[in-house]
């Protein structure tokens, strides 16, 4: 949800190939450059004349461990870590080619993502970049879980998680936009307990999922060998999900959120009740020089390759 001046895209188009999460196959997949205007758009390369699928919250069909934008065949899932890393540094304009039924989930999480957009490069174009103002307070509650947004000049999220789990337990972490701040919970991994393993594949669900993609959690501990990468991975990883998922507004929202337990069914129904009711709780602007505190999108881009290096 990185705030530009101006609409981004990339410098040239780039590939990745890795296992799909839940389907458990193999999956090939190009970013390409876009124009401006275009948003985030995913095309199904293994169906005959795919439509597109654009990446907005009212495609969202599905948020059973995942988002899921479209329907039937026609259809993309685990989309949130790509539109983490999108939104993270700000790029406006992509077409995704995909050949599988989602995004691959690399090593779960957005670094290999972020990474590889930065060493490619970004392209600052000549459109403004559009941004949205939230108007007043908007609360969504479902349990013991909420969601609360409140007015605000700056984008924080305060993001709060609570497993039963002794090993995850309560997590909480303060998060205000910046290139620098994103960077620090981008490879932030997902996560399950191994306990889950087996009815999530009886449902079809996380076939591809193993310890070289997410952290599994067993009562004593994680199984990885090589642990946590931060103590708070867990609830970093929460974060980067709702990032992801509130790309999907089709721009940056400006305002502070309080999320606590909350997950992709609750953005989902957030985002919803936002556009349904947008000319109440949301104020399109365009960010200018002062809004953004630069003069590029892409001039800040550069100095984030130094702290990536710890990804590679």
């Amino acid at each position: 949800m990185l705030l530009n001046r101006w609409q981004s895209t990339l410098q040239n188009a780039v590939s990745f190939t890795g296992k799909g999460l839940h389907s458990g196959r193999v999956v090939h997949m190009t970013v390409s450059p876009a124009p401006v205007h275009t948003g985030i758009v995913f095309l199904r390369t293994d169906i005959p004349h795919s439509k597109p699928i654009a990446a907005h919250a009212d495609q969202i069909t599905c948020t059973a461990l995942c988002t899921k934008l479209g329907q039937g065949a026609q259809s993309i899932a685990t989309i949130e870590h790509l539109m983490a890393a999108f939104a993270g540094l700000g790029i406006s304009n992509a077409l995704v080619h995909v050949d599988a039924p989602e995004v691959p989930i690399m090593d779960g999480s957005s670094s290999e993502f972020v990474r590889t957009f930065i060493r490619t490069g970004l392209l600052e174009q000549a459109a403004p970049a559009k941004a949205y103002r939230l108007k007043r307070s908007f609360l969504l509650e479902e349990g013991d879980k909420h969601l609360r947004l409140e007015p605000s000049e700056s984008q924080r999220i305060k993001c709060s998680i609570d497993f039963k789990s002794r090993v995850i337990g309560s997590q909480s972490i303060d998060y205000r936009e910046s290139l620098e701040s994103f960077l620090t919970i981008a490879d932030a991994r997902t996560f399950c307990h191994l306990s889950d393993v087996q009815s999530m594949h009886e449902k079809g669900l996380a076939l591809g999922g193993g310890l070289d993609n997410a952290v599994v959690v067993t009562e004593f501990g994680v199984l990885n060998e090589t642990g946590l990468r931060v103590h708070d991975e867990f609830v970093r990883h929460k974060l980067l999900d709702l990032i992801g998922d509130f790309s999907l507004l089709g721009a940056p929202l400006l305002c502070e959120i309080y999320a606590y337990k909350s997950g992709h069914g609750l953005h989902a129904k957030a985002l919803t009740a936002l556009l349904a009711q947008k000319d109440l709780y949301l104020e399109e602007f365009y960010p200018t020089v002062k809004d953004v505190g630069f003069d590029s999108g892409f001039s800040k881009v550069q100095p984030a390759l130094a702290p990536l290096a710890h990804y590679a």
